[in-house]
């Protein structure tokens, strides 16, 4: 307690301050970020796999608007249909190479609309794009037309 009284009320008014903003910051970022049901929101974007590739390895994805937390529409042939970790993920390709490619992880309850589908289907899915490495990556994915 002695301590304390040392601080003075400036310094309370300092820690305090610290305190709320971690505080804060601790909140903010365990939220789920875009955690809005994908189902009920427009898609800024409708592309194919292969011309959506096809930009991002050219990094001419600004072109045609793609950004970070866009949600997006993308038309193209399953490759892959993986179910690890309890969690759905479909890959689409967009061509004979096998990267890159576009992973869509599914959101909860999709499960009824995919397990009918298999590789060489062709498929539309709405999700948020996240970024592109090896791969271009959308979360919270929904198949929105078969």
């Amino acid at each position: 307690m002695r301590s304390i009284k040392k601080i003075g009320t400036f310094g309370k008014i300092i820690l305090t301050s610290i305190l709320l903003v971690m505080g804060l910051c601790l909140i903010w970022f365990t939220l789920p970020i875009n955690s809005e049901n994908v189902q009920n929101r427009e898609p800024e974007l409708y592309i194919n796999a292969h011309n959506l590739i096809s930009k991002l390895e050219l990094n001419t994805s600004e072109s045609i608007g793609l950004a970070s937390e866009k949600v997006v529409a993308v038309t193209g042939m399953i490759r892959e249909i993986n179910n690890r970790n309890n969690r759905i993920t479909i890959i689409l390709g967009s061509g004979d190479k096998e990267h890159p490619s576009i992973i869509c992880d599914m959101t909860d309850g999709q499960k009824d609309y995919i397990e009918h589908l298999s590789a060489n289907d062709t498929i539309m899915i709405k999700g948020i794009y996240k970024g592109f490495l090896k791969d271009a990556i959308f979360l919270n994915c929904i198949v929105i037309h078969e």
